[in-house]
């Protein structure tokens, strides 16, 4: 129930207007810091949890209104003051482990807030362009077949371990189940939401091939990389945002890495 409640929150906030998709994932950006600066704390450290979060929100706003076209680049020097505010602070504090809350307060953007950023750059293909929800709504759709056929697969098949060391319950079975049936849906996503600069069928589907293959290898070291954090930091869940399925970052991990990965090969081979 609250898994088929936040897949429409979400799938609805891109379809019905530009500022709800601004609306609902600022938020999601603001959650998912805040979850991270709460598990490093596991780490006797003390990140510079506001300011950061804030950077992380102000980050995204400021990406979606300057592709949307309402603002110049100029808006990003913003960012130098709030690095500041970040940095000048840990000074003034008497304590051994300032500089890896530091560490953990910078990473904290680039792990989430810079992903969920280049989300608007999927929306507005070219920087004040009509807003396009298609694509995201595409990428959403192929990561979740991922996501429930590498369950599925792996639950059903499972038998040699992908990465025991990080994630005990990942195998090579789930892997290829999840990458098979996304690559089959992708040809299904091709034929509803076209690519702009391809209009054959048969480029946009080759297109969409590669994002699906994208999304599954990238969704993986994603799920990778947020297990690894969790088992550094001997948690079991990022929070407890959605009963059942954990915290924000627990369904979000795969989008972390897939989003900027997706966006780098939509602006070079794409659009």
């Amino acid at each position: 129930m609250s898994g088929a409640v936040f897949i429409a929150l979400v799938i609805g906030s891109i379809l019905w207007h530009p500022y709800s998709f601004a609306a609902v994932f600022a938020a999601l950006t603001a959650w998912a810091l805040l979850e991270f600066y709460h598990i490093v704390e596991n780490d006797s450290v003390h990140p510079e949890k506001w300011t950061g979060t804030l950077t992380g929100v102000f980050l995204f706003v400021a990406t979606f209104l300057y592709k949307q076209g309402c603002v110049g680049a100029n808006i990003f020097l913003w960012l130098i003051p709030l690095s500041a505010l970040i940095c000048i602070p840990r000074l003034y504090r008497n304590n051994e482990f300032n500089f890896r809350g530091l560490a953990y307060t910078l990473a904290g953007t680039v792990y989430i807030a810079l992903p969920f950023s280049l989300l608007s750059g999927v929306v507005f293909p070219s920087r004040a362009m009509t807003y396009s929800p298609g694509i995201l709504i595409g990428f959403f759709a192929l990561l979740w077949t991922n996501d429930t056929f590498a369950y599925l697969s792996g639950v059903c098949f499972g038998k040699h371990r992908l990465f025991e060391r990080i994630s005990p319950k990942k195998s090579w079975e789930g892997f290829f189940g999840g990458l098979i049936f996304t690559l089959t849906a992708s040809l299904l996503v091709a034929h509803f939401v076209p690519l702009s600069d391809c209009p054959a069928t048969s480029t946009a589907c080759f297109h969409w091939l590669v994002i699906a293959a994208i999304i599954v290898i990238f969704g993986v070291y994603g799920d990778l990389l947020e297990s690894l954090l969790k088992r550094n930091m001997q948690i079991k869940d990022s929070g407890h945002f959605l009963p059942g399925h954990g915290g924000i970052l627990d369904r979000f991990d795969a989008v972390l890495p897939a989003a900027p990965m997706v966006y780098f090969y939509l602006k070079i081979f794409v659009q």
